[in-house]
């Protein structure tokens, strides 16, 4: 049985340099640039945005705040990159909100065609760069105003770096200098992944120990180079950290974090969290469900388990086999065993599965591997799976997302701030509706009690839900009946 080697010599003009960054270009612009702007920002997409905002008008790009409240329950990272995509303009808006999703997901594809046109060619790379973004994932948070795409983008370079890490132990010929910079490149993207969403280090090191322990270099986890590089990317997290503190105080800090955290990694702590199912039963159906999410390739990526597949490929195919086999089952254990089962949670786990499936195809069309349908040629089912992905992707943008988004938070912000005099604070206590807020635009403040309302000779703005308005104590005229059982009213004090 013969192997897989690489590089492989191109011999047709369509897979040159050219077409290839022609593709890719073509390829990004339609599946993250297209439907970027326009729809509403739709549910957590407001409270980016919002936060985002609030940094450009104060200059506080260290605390995100919303309603003049700290909010540590995500770092400053995706807020920073709303921030700096709408400096230019002033102002957040529907597109740049949702510009550094899809710069991230536009790199995550250009960086895996060079991986895979590094190691098997360059029909190799563009096959990755039509595989990765064919999943749920990439279709939703691909362009949108969340913070998972960006999480994802810093995973991957960590990973790329790590086997980086490996190519240069494994090389006779491997330089130290290139080691320690490979190992201060990964724990600088894991140290970016922390500050976007604190999982990054179970991704980057749920995927290391097995892979270094599984190639025989788990001693470099102590390393000099690793220890360095570890503390570089600590010490930048770090520096936010006592950034944070210093302006908010500990108890402020620390518990947010720790009621972020908890939920999510010790599996018995008792929260709110509402389970659909029983929580072993949430278990056994939590990698179904991660496995549904990636359809079809995640099937495709299950063909890797075969007995006798990693014998196809040689050394360096191994490797990554073994690097994407790491990044993905580890994860899929851990996350299935913690409290909240959420897929979103697991999105920098799908580019593995799309490389093992990048794997499985590569292996099909170079004919190492049995194709199992002899009536539909690999490169005709990768056409086919093309011109199908393409077709969801129109629907998606043009029926799905404007039925999806269409709750009228723009015509609910714009309504307000028709009502609310321009420079007038509007101020809540339980009302949670981040999308009117954002497109109200104005100043917006939120009490722990109306009773906090600060006296004033000009009358003041607050919005109510139906339970405060029945229970309000005092005068109050009511200016505007809201959706969502929520009143808007004027007070005199």
């Amino acid at each position: 049985m013969s192997t897989i080697s690489s590089p492989v010599p191109e011999t047709t003009s369509v897979s040159g340099s050219p077409w290839c960054t022609v593709f890719l270009l073509c390829w990004c612009s339609f599946l993250f640039f297209y439907g970027l702007a326009g729809p509403e920002l739709w549910r957590t997409e407001s409270l980016r945005a919002i936060i985002a905002e609030g940094m450009l008008r104060s200059g506080n790009w260290i605390v995100p705040t919303l309603y003049g409240e700290p909010l540590f329950t995500k770092p400053p990272g995706m807020y920073v990159a709303i921030a700096l995509c709408s400096l230019p303009f002033g102002r957040v808006t529907e597109l740049t909100a949702r510009l550094p999703s899809a710069l991230a997901a536009s790199l995550t594809v250009i960086l895996f065609y060079r991986l895979f046109s590094k190691q098997f060619g360059r029909l190799a790379g563009l096959i990755a760069a039509v595989i990765l973004p064919m999943s749920l994932v990439y279709l939703d948070k691909g362009i949108a105003a969340e913070i998972d795409m960006l999480q994802l983008a810093w995973v991957m370079g960590s990973m790329l770096c790590l086997l980086r890490v490996l190519e240069e132990v494994e090389n006779p010929q491997g330089s130290r200098t290139r080691l320690g910079a490979f190992w201060l490149g990964a724990l600088t993207c894991v140290a970016g992944g922390v500050l976007t969403k604190w999982t990054a280090p179970a991704f980057f090191y749920g995927a290391a120990v097995p892979l270094l322990w599984q190639r025989g270099h788990l001693r470099l986890l102590w390393s000099r180079q690793h220890l360095l590089a570890a503390g570089f990317g600590a010490s930048l997290v770090l520096a936010w950290i006592v950034a944070a503190v210093l302006a908010t105080g500990w108890e402020v800090f620390s518990t947010a974090v720790l009621a972020e955290a908890l939920p999510r990694l010790v599996p018995g702590y008792v929260t709110q969290h509402h389970e659909h199912f029983p929580y072993w039963l949430e278990v056994l159906l939590h990698p179904f469900w991660l496995l549904a999410t990636g359809l079809p390739w995640s099937l495709v990526a299950l063909w890797t388990l075969r007995p006798g597949f990693a014998r196809l490929w040689d050394e360096r195919g191994r490797r990554l086999l073994a690097l994407f086999h790491c990044w993905v089952w580890p994860s899929m254990l851990f996350w299935t065993l913690m409290r909240d089962h959420t897929p979103r949670h697991c999105s920098p786990m799908y580019p593995g599965l799309a490389g093992l499936a990048t794997l499985v195809m590569v292996a099909w069309i170079r004919k190492t591997l049995a194709w199992p349908w002899p009536r539909i040629a690999p490169a005709r089912f990768l056409t086919g799976a093309l011109a199908l992905w393409l077709a969801v992707k129109v629907v998606f943008v043009e029926a799905i997302v404007p039925h999806r988004n269409a709750h009228r938070a723009r015509a609910g912000g714009q309504l307000l701030a028709s009502i609310v005099p321009i420079g007038q604070c509007l101020y809540l206590v339980r009302v949670k509706d981040e999308g009117i807020m954002f497109y109200f635009g104005g100043m917006v403040v939120r009490l722990k009690s109306f009773e906090d309302l600060p006296s004033s000779p000009e009358p003041m703005y607050c919005i109510l839900d139906y339970q405060e308005w029945r229970n309000w104590n005092g005068e109050l005229d009511v200016v505007q009946f809201l959706e969502r059982n929520t009143v808007l009213v004027r007070v005199r004090r």
